[in-house]
């Protein structure tokens, strides 16, 4: 059974809650083992970081990709809310690379979402890129926007999102 392409971009918010869930319940135990290993320049980073805030911004992750995809259905046509939707599980991609990093290089082992971002978005983020690429979601021009989209949401806007929710 095909999915259609609204469809299998639902799958997009339904892959984030699960990532989403298993950081906000694995990252306050390991808080402090992260802040013991995170490299000094990153200290002051990691320092104020508090687990009701990340929790909320957690759900604020999850929300927004939600409603890009209530737009993505009441308007399948749109470029706009396709991009859009692309650039989120772009951010995504960008997302399962860092958590590769982090556990390797920083937690030497497991790290909260490592799991789900190997096992559920990576294998997403393939099948999901490549459809649309195949099938022509975008534009050309529109795919060359994407990653710079993503590496801002990914770095300046998830802690701005984090700031916000204390």
């Amino acid at each position: 059974m095909a999915l259609s392409r609204t469809q299998a971009l639902w799958l997009i918010p339904a892959a984030l809650a699960i990532h989403n869930t298993e950081e906000a319940i694995a990252f306050p135990a390991y808080l402090p083992l992260v802040r013991s290993r995170v490299p000094a320049a990153m200290q002051s980073l990691v320092a104020g970081v508090d687990p009701g805030a990340l929790r909320v911004a957690l759900l604020w992750a999850t929300l927004i990709p939600l409603l890009i995809l209530i737009w993505v259905t009441w308007q399948p046509e749109s470029r706009a809310a396709r991009w859009t939707a692309l650039v989120v599980q772009t951010v995504v991609v960008t997302n399962v690379v860092s958590h590769v990093v982090v556990a390797a290089f920083i937690m030497h082992g497991y790290s909260p979402g490592v799991l789900s971002a190997l096992l559920i978005n990576a294998p997403l983020s393939v099948y999901l890129l490549r459809r649309a690429r195949r099938e022509r979601w975008l534009p050309t021009v529109a795919w060359r926007s994407l990653f710079p989209a993503a590496l801002v949401i990914h770095g300046p806007g998830l802690f701005a999102l984090l700031l916000l929710s204390r």
